[in-house]
Order: structure tokens, then C-alpha cells, then sequence
């Protein structure tokens, strides 16, 4: 009977600690936060923040229209992108295939982006993840010798960013 109580008494205190824990955590990242990052990412505003089934879910206007953004409230990593209006404003220069639907570039066509801008031979293609939430991370092994990392944004096909290794 001793032995029961002992049990139950530090079945009760686990779980009041893990309650306490819950209720105190904070997340990795605030709606702030991950809306002025999105707005950053795809060079646009968010226009509306909510927080639904514990996603912040954003209304972003960029130049090619706008989007309805969910991403996780823990860790500010992107859920999903839809478009939510077929006005579009026009573009500088058409991309490929660009209809006026909602889609994503597959990795091939970040693959045709990346090699437009650092010319050699496609080592790996990758969806970011994190701070890269919403491009696709090339990996070439340029004719240079280098290695080249372009970071293709995976709607726009807009190249947000170039870096070298040896």
C-alpha cells in the first residue's frame, strides 16, 4: 500500500511538472516575428494575422499578387502558400509557364534559375527549411572548381541569394 502511494504521489508531481512546463514555454518565434520575416522573404506586406489551430495564418501582398501564408506557431516554419486572388500585377519579366494559378516552381525550374546564374552541374536541390522556408537551396558544382549554393525563391523563381565555398 506504502509503495501505491509513492507511485501515485510522483505520478501526480510529473504530471504537475510537465503542465507547469506547457504553460510557461514559449514559442521559438512570435506572429511578429514570423510575419515581418515572410514580408522580407517575398519582398511584400502582410496585410492581415491570425492565429488558427496553432498556425499564424498571414495575408501577404506581393507584386505577383496575394497569398494566404500558414506557418507553425512553435516554429515559425512554412506550412503551406495559396493564392487567394487571380489579379496579378504585372510582372518585369514573365517567367516560364507563369499562368495566373497558385503554384509552387518545381526543382527543376529552380534548378534552370540557379544554372542561369552560376554556370555547372547540379550536385543537390533541396526546399529550405527555417530561415530559408520558402526557396529551394541549390547546390552546383560550378565550372570554376567551386561549389556554389543559390537560393531560389519557390514562388517568385526570384534568386534571393549567391554564395561561394572552395
Amino acid at each position: 500500500m506504502k509503495k501505491m502511494l509513492i507511485v501515485l504521489i510522483l505520478a501526480v508531481a510529473a504530471a504537475a511538472v510537465f503542465f507547469l512546463y506547457q504553460l510557461f514555454r514559449q514559442p521559438d518565434v512570435t506572429m511578429a516575428e514570423a510575419g515581418e520575416k515572410l514580408a522580407q522573404q517575398y519582398n511584400g506586406a502582410v496585410i492581415k494575422s491570425t492565429e488558427e489551430k496553432g498556425q499564424f495564418v498571414y495575408m501577404i501582398q506581393v507584386a505577383e499578387g496575394e497569398y494566404k501564408v500558414a506557418v507553425d506557431s512553435e516554429t515559425g516554419e512554412l506550412i503551406g502558400m495559396t493564392r487567394t486572388n487571380q489579379e496579378a500585377a504585372p510582372s518585369k519579366e514573365p517567367k516560364q509557364g507563369s499562368e495566373n494559378t497558385t503554384r509552387q516552381l518545381t526543382p527543376e525550374e529552380a534548378e534552370q534559375i540557379a544554372l542561369k546564374q552560376v554556370r555547372g552541374v547540379i550536385d543537390e536541390v533541396e526546399l529550405g527549411d527555417e530561415e530559408e522556408a520558402g526557396s529551394y537551396i541549390v547546390d552546383i558544382d560550378a565550372e570554376n572548381g567551386e561549389e556554389a549554393t543559390v537560393q531560389v525563391n519557390a514562388v517568385s523563381g526570384d534568386v534571393i541569394s549567391i554564395s561561394w565555398d572552395d
